[in-house]
């Protein structure tokens, strides 16, 4: 759990990083660079819900303190991942505008959902990418094309993205009445 939370902090910490640094905003090729390398590490933020499915395997008596302990992990993750998305939504939209941002972002849940179902079911991990890519490569067709893997991929992609893309928009929400107030 601590290894998936520090997991979980790099795309936040990337993020923080690229709203604080103005240079890199006016560079397209270092800052592509920059935002594939968080998206590499985005999905390890939300993954952390997908722990709660140890629940099943806790004696009763250790229930309420294993549920607790997995669900704090498992907001403090998806927080950090909305957070995260908000502050390179921010990027984004400073780089070209809103509409191609949200469009990007839209783009940016899913595929983070389909590396949720890549890490939870097929157990891959974000630095295979580089140890392994064509391995990698072929199980992500693999999934995506064959029937006896499709429900469960695509179920998993769209259920984690259209709940990151929640995430996302009540951030956004939270933070655009915060500033509105502050003003």
């Amino acid at each position: 759990m601590i290894w998936n939370l520090f997991l979980a902090l790099i795309p936040y910490v990337i993020s923080s990083w690229l709203s604080q640094t103005h240079w890199i905003k006016k560079q397209g090729l270092p800052l592509l660079f920059i935002l594939g390398f968080w998206l590499l590490f985005l999905p390890n933020a939300p993954y952390l819900i997908t722990d709660l499915i140890h629940l099943r395997n806790t004696a009763a008596s250790m229930l309420w303190l294993d549920l607790f302990m997995l669900f704090s992990f498992a907001w403090t993750g998806l927080l950090l991942g909305a957070i995260s998305m908000h502050q390179v939504f921010c990027v984004l939209t400073e780089k070209w505008n809103v509409t191609v941002a949200k469009r990007i972002l839209f783009l940016i849940v899913f595929l983070c959902g389909f590396g949720i179902y890549l890490g939870r079911f097929q157990r891959w991990n974000s630095w295979e990418l580089f140890s392994d890519p064509i391995i990698l490569f072929k199980d992500c067709l693999r999934c995506i094309s064959h029937p006896e893997y499709r429900t469960r991929t695509w179920g998993t992609t769209l259920g984690f993205g259209s709940l990151l893309w929640m995430s996302f928009l009540t951030i956004q929400t939270f933070l655009s009445i915060k500033k509105a107030s502050r003003s």
